[in-house]
C-alpha cells in the first residue's frame, strides 16, 4: 500500500509538472483562431497504473496528440456528444493507444477575449471558427510556443461526480495561471488556491511571511485570515 501510494504522489506531480509547462508555454491555433489556455484539469488514464476512473476513456483521447476532443456520452468516437452545460473540449496530449491522456480547457483567452467555463470555451471556439464539433475535432492543432513569466496555482478538479475514487477526487489535478486574468477573473476556489500555493512557499522557506501577504493583496485584493496568521 505504501508503495502504491509513493507512486500515485509521483504520478500526480508528474502530472502537475507538465501542466505547468502546457500553460505557462503553449498557445493553440485552430484554423486562425488563438486560444491561450488559463486554466485546465488534467485527465490520465493507464490500466495498471494510474487508473482514474473520471476520465472518459473514449476513443479520441487515445493515441490523438494535438487535436480537439469535444465531449461525448460514450467511448466511442461515433458516440453522440454530450449537450448543456455538460459539454467541454480537450486537448489531446496522448500519443499511444495505451494512454488516454487530454486537458480539459476550463478558461481561455480566445482571440484576445477571456472565456471563462469549459461549456463556454467550447462554444467561443465553435464560434469564431465557424467549424462543426466534428469538423473541429479533425483539424490538427499548431501549438505555438509562449512565455507565460508567472506561477501556475493547483487545485483538485471540479464537480467529478459522486463515482469517481476519492483519492482521484483529492488529487490536485486543476492548473490556473495565476496571471492578470487571475486576478480579474472570479475562478472557483480561488482563495483557497493562493493560500495553499503560498503556505507551501512559507513552509518552505521561499517566501517570507510580508512576502506572501503582499503576493496576496496583489492577486486577490486583500490579506486572507491564514495568511496574516503565518
Amino acid at each position: 500500500m505504501e508503495k502504491k501510494s509513493c507512486c500515485f504522489s509521483e504520478m500526480c506531480q508528474k502530472l502537475q509538472a507538465e501542466a505547468r509547462l502546457f500553460l505557462t508555454e503553449s498557445v493553440l491555433v485552430l484554423k486562425g483562431v488563438s486560444i491561450c489556455p488559463k486554466e485546465i484539469e488534467v485527465y490520465y488514464y493507464e490500466k495498471g497504473g494510474f487508473e482514474d476512473n473520471s476520465v472518459h476513456q473514449n476513443d479520441l483521447q487515445r493515441n490523438n496528440k494535438n487535436h480537439f476532443y469535444v465531449h461525448r456520452c460514450g467511448t466511442k468516437s461515433s458516440d453522440s456528444y454530450k449537450g448543456g452545460n455538460y459539454a467541454g473540449i480537450d486537448f489531446v496530449v496522448s500519443d499511444t493507444d495505451e494512454v488516454y491522456f487530454t486537458y480539459l480547457i476550463r478558461s481561455a483567452i480566445i482571440n484576445d477575449k477571456m472565456v471563462v467555463g469549459p461549456h463556454k470555451v467550447l462554444e467561443a471556439i465553435q464560434k469564431r471558427s465557424n467549424l462543426n464539433y466534428m469538423e473541429i475535432e479533425s483539424e490538427t492543432i499548431k501549438v505555438v510556443q509562449s512565455n507565460a513569466n508567472c506561477d501556475v496555482l493547483f487545485s483538485s478538479r471540479i464537480n467529478l461526480g459522486k463515482t469517481v475514487d476519492d483519492e482521484f477526487c483529492e488529487c490536485k489535478l486543476r492548473a490556473v495561471l495565476c496571471d492578470e486574468s487571475f486576478r480579474k477573473s472570479k475562478y472557483p476556489a480561488k482563495e483557497k488556491m493562493v493560500i495553499e500555493f503560498l503556505m507551501e512557499k512559507v513552509q518552505a522557506h521561499c517566501m517570507t511571511n510580508e512576502q506572501a501577504s503582499h503576493y496576496a493583496k496583489d492577486n486577490l485584493g486583500y490579506i486572507p485570515s491564514l495568511i496574516k496568521a503565518l
